[in-house]
Parts: structure tokens; C-alpha cells; sequence
């Protein structure tokens, strides 16, 4: 498959480009700035430019995708306004894009303890955002699979991990990890409309995938 990465020139978005890279799908990377094409384009790499802050429709046309993987985050320490802007709107934007061109495999990047109501935290304002992005791509017909990590690291991916973590233990992933889950998941049948988070574990990526309930818990309350 074609895969469009929103979010392309990140940490962890050129991670899942280079994951994409070397396996049996074709990255297509989304950028805003001209500038940061010519780094994919030396590696092979398609890109379409776009601005998550405006309609995808035609960024999504253009790309020839037939799934999105969205790793597009203004991080915990942005401000409300920004993380609204990307984590929210930039999310939401893309279900209906890929709604609008009759896809449907899509990938999200959320965050542990992700929620619409989200209070007493620090960066509340972005598991805010981050919630009501995951309600509303549960609540549509897209085959979504949703990936909560928690704290993200620089470390080397070690291909182990946990979908299945104590909720409260505040643990930590490589990006590494993280991107080559979320290239995994597109191979991956029981991964179709579920939500699961993910920690450093100690079971392959492979054995942790194909362990998930279809359907798992998905939230979906509003705020």
C-alpha cells in the first residue's frame, strides 16, 4: 500500500517513514515546508506538501494513499491553542479527508491517559485534545486502530512491548518501538477498530499485535 504519514518530519513520524521504507508498503510523506523535501526525496521518499491547519482533501488526493498513518503531535508542552490546532482539528481533518475519498485504514498516534475530560494534569489541555481526536475516529466507519504510548524516548528500539500496561505505571517506549508498531498494525487484522496502549514490554511486537481482542475498549464519550 501506499501509505501517507502526517506528522512525516518528527521524531517519530521519520522513524515510521523508515520503517515503511524497508518493508513491503511506500511511505508518501507529508511535510508543510518546502524545505523539508528534499531530506525524503534523497532517500527515495514521495512527499506532498500540505498545512494540517487546512482541508487534507487534496494532500490525500495527490499522495495516491490507500491507508494514513497520523504522528503529527505539538507535544505536551505546546500551548492550548496550537495543541487544538494539530492534535484536534489536524486529526479530525484527516478522518474527513479519508472519509471524503472513501478510504479506510488509519492509523492514530494518541497518548497514555488520552481523554476528553481530562483534568488535574499538566498537560490536561493536550490529553484533551488527544481524546476527543480518538472519540471521533472511533465514531467513524474507518477501520482505525488507535496506539497510546506512553512517555516517548530517543533509546534504540528493542521490538518488545506491552499493549497491555498498568494504565497508572506512567512508563515509557522508544520511538523506534512506537513506529514500528504502528507500521506493524497495517499488516495486522486484529488491530481493526481497537485502541490499546503501549509500553516497553517484554513480548515481540509481532505476539503483542496478534494477542488484541477485535474490538477492544475504544473511547468514545465527547466532551
Amino acid at each position: 500500500m501506499r501509505v501517507l504519514v502526517i506528522g512525516a518530519n518528527g521524531q517519530t513520524g521519520r522513524r515510521i517513514v523508515e520503517h515503511l521504507r524497508n518493508g513491503p508498503h511506500e511511505p508518501v510523506a507529508m511535510v508543510r515546508n518546502p524545505d523539508q523535501v528534499g531530506p525524503f526525496e534523497e532517500r527515495g521518499v514521495a512527499t506532498v506538501v500540505a498545512d494540517l491547519e487546512e482541508p487534507l482533501d487534496s494532500a490525500l488526493k495527490t499522495s495516491n494513499a490507500e491507508a494514513l498513518i497520523f504522528a503529527a503531535g505539538s507535544g505536551g508542552d505546546a500551548g492550548p491553542e496550537k495543541t487544538l490546532a494539530v492534535d484536534r482539528d489536524g486529526a479530525i481533518r484527516s478522518i474527513a479527508a479519508m472519509e471524503a475519498a472513501g478510504l479506510r485504514r488509519f492509523i492514530m498516534l494518541s497518548a497514555l491517559g488520552s481523554d476528553p475530560r481530562s483534568e488535574n494534569s499538566s498537560i490536561s489541555h493536550y490529553l484533551r485534545a488527544k481524546g476527543i481526536a480518538d472519540a471521533h475516529l472511533c465514531r467513524s466507519q474507518l477501520d482505525y486502530t488507535i496506539l497510546r504510548p506512553g512517555r516517548l524516548t530517543s533509546d534504540e528500539g528493542t521490538g518488545k512491548v506491552d499493549v497491555a500496561p498498568d494504565p497508572d505505571s506512567g512508563g515509557s517506549i522508544s520511538r523506534d518501538d512506537v513506529a514500528a508498531v504502528m507500521v506493524a498494525c497495517l499488516d495486522q487484522e486484529s488491530t481493526v477498530r481497537t485502541s490499546f496502549d503501549l509500553l516497553t514490554g517484554s513480548i515481540s511486537i509481532a505476539e503483542a499485535l496478534g494477542g488484541i481482542d477485535r474490538g477492544a475498549e475504544c473511547p468514545s464519550s465527547s466532551p
